[in-house]
């Protein structure tokens, strides 16, 4: 392929490129679902990314004469960024048609970009923002995506490691049947420790969100810490993340754990709105899209729930306290037959006990991700992420 050119998005039209080549890409894929163009451009508007404010993104589009055949972005978080042996940012946001030499440009050019800031690897795909958004690649079980979740073609992968990616963590997706329920011995435990005062489980109050933002924030500064490249969440982040939830939250689906009154655990579940979303034209929410989701959750018509995140407190953990929570979700969603499935995404594999923990549950493990490190001076030694203990 003659004269690729990359130009960095910087106009109206460039963006509308960059939002509408994956319509190419998946034109053929009936899995795809197209995330909502609000969705990606939130990412990179400076007034509704948090991240905006200690890093720096770009992106770029691929051009073959008058034709968009790829587009990447490109990032540094300098709050994280140094905490590496090799200080690393990232790339996201790739489509590309089946050409490992519009790829590579499109790596080469996030490398490039990126050494200017003294960076020397890069992750990717991965998102400018939170890691339950727009985060890791898929190479096994090609599923519908979950809400802003990514999905590629298989070829991608060996665009990836054919430049030189490596893996540095895999990403484990999976599927939970509220009907069959949880496996016994762990049903039978949750019922045990629910009758036990000294735990209590209680459902999101969307009259006091802060509160609740801040239960959250307590647990997750706690449960997270021992992760690989954490940096705590302050109260007003918490606060954020609840508020851009509100209008899709259903109480029923978010849940958390108190022992003797203190937060000690969560879970974090919401409608899985791609259901809704599918049908809607062309990555649009407009007055007629918000009409027919507010619709389609009115009249409980999405029967799949998704649940972004789980956790609790270091002292909390490994006692089988999940199933207290599971045990109280299938008590209150069951008899109403509201939600029949609940997705989870994503256990890394750099945390055995979780993935351990799904697995004794009962879920059924669906789809796997990946996210690639490139580092740019090959005699660099590569490690994975480390294990979490």
């Amino acid at each position: 392929m003659q004269n690729i050119r990359l130009i960095e998005v910087s106009e109206k039209e460039h963006v509308t490129q960059f939002l509408n080549l994956p319509k190419v890409i998946y034109a053929t894929d009936k899995n795809w679902i197209r995330p909502l163009d609000k969705d990606i451009e939130s990412v990179f508007d400076p007034s509704k990314n948090s991240f905006h404010t200690h890093g720096i993104i770009t992106r770029w589009i691929a051009m073959c004469g008058a034709t968009c055949v790829g587009k990447v972005a490109a990032f540094v978080n300098f709050r994280t960024s140094s905490t590496f042996k090799q200080p690393t940012g990232g790339m996201g946001f790739f489509e590309c048609i089946n050409s490992q030499e519009v790829a590579f440009k499109l790596f080469d050019t996030c490398q490039n970009w990126l050494k200017q800031y003294q960076i020397e690897a890069m992750d990717g795909p991965i998102n400018f923002g939170e890691n339950n958004a727009w985060w890791g690649l898929v190479v096994d079980g090609y599923e519908p995506p979950l809400y802003r979740n990514n999905y590629n073609p298989p070829y991608y992968k060996q665009f990836f490691e054919n430049y030189g990616f490596q893996k540095y963590f895999e990403q484990y997706y999976y599927t939970f049947d509220f009907k069959s329920g949880l496996a016994p011995r762990y049903y039978e435990f949750g019922k045990r420790l629910a009758q036990r005062d000294e735990f209590q489980c209680k459902n999101v109050d969307l009259s006091n969100i802060e509160k609740y933002a801040g239960d959250f924030r307590e647990v997750y500064n706690c449960g997270w810490k021992t992760h690989d490249n954490f940096k705590a969440m302050t109260i007003k982040r918490a606060i954020s993340l609840f508020k851009t939830m509100k209008p899709v939250i259903d109480r029923d689906l978010i849940w958390f754990l108190y022992h003797q009154s203190k937060p000690i655990g969560f879970i974090i579940m919401i409608p899985e709105l791609n259901r809704l979303l599918r049908n809607f034209r062309d990555g649009k929410f407009g007055l007629i899209e918000k009409l027919q989701l507010k619709i389609g959750l009115t009249m409980k018509m999405c029967k799949v729930a998704y649940g972004s995140v789980i956790g609790f407190v270091p002292e909390f953990q490994n006692k089988g306290l999940e199933a207290l929570l599971f045990y109280r979700i299938h008590q209150k969603l069951v008899p109403t037959g509201k939600y029949e499935t609940l997705k989870i995404g994503w256990a890394g594999d750099f945390n055995p006990r979780v993935v351990n923990l799904y697995r004794k549950l009962g879920f059924k493990l669906v789809q796997t991700a990946v996210t690639y490190r490139y580092l740019f001076n090959p005699m660099m030694p590569f490690e994975r992420a480390p294990i979490i203990h």
